[in-house]
Order: C-alpha cells, then sequence, then structure tokens
C-alpha cells in the first residue's frame, strides 16, 4: 500500500486529464474508473480486510494458483516414493 500512497497524487493528475480528453472528445466520463491507472486496484485501497469485493478469495478460503500447484507438486513427489524402483 506504500506504493498506492506514494502514487496516489499522480494517479489523480492522470484521473483529471483523462477527464479533460473524455469531455472534448464527447466519451462518456464514466468509460474508466478512477482506479484504471493503478493496475485496478483502489487509490490506497479499500482499507477493509473483511470486504468481499477486495479480498474475496482469501474470505471464501479458496487457494492461491500458487498453493494449488505446490500441492500438486507434493502429492506428485509422495507418489514417485510410494513407488518401488525398477
Amino acid at each position: 500500500m506504500q506504493r498506492a500512497a506514494c502514487e496516489k497524487s499522480r494517479t489523480l493528475r492522470q484521473r483529471k486529464r483523462w477527464l479533460a480528453l473524455a469531455r472534448a472528445r464527447g466519451i462518456p466520463a464514466d468509460a474508466r474508473p478512477a482506479n484504471f491507472f493503478r493496475k485496478h486496484q483502489r487509490i490506497g485501497g479499500c482499507g477493509n480486510t473483511r470486504c468481499w469485493l477486495c479480498h474475496g478469495d482469501k474470505l471464501a478460503q479458496r487457494p492461491t494458483p500458487q498453493a494449488r500447484r505446490a500441492a500438486a507438486r507434493f502429492a506428485e513427489a509422495l507418489r514417485t516414493l510410494d513407488t518401488p524402483p525398477a
């Protein structure tokens, strides 16, 4: 979150520039969200650790792709240990 705090002013400047360009070209102002320039994360984060929108996978206790790969590798290693050498 430190990086988001450091880049908040830059993000807001880009947003204002986008709104001015959108008005000049007749594009709807809400075509891009305010957090578009921050890798689609909220500016500064929502700060709520129980937010299902931001932390849905964590709250539902779904494993991350990295954890799923690690579990698959571990199971494969156990299978190779159980098989007798030929």
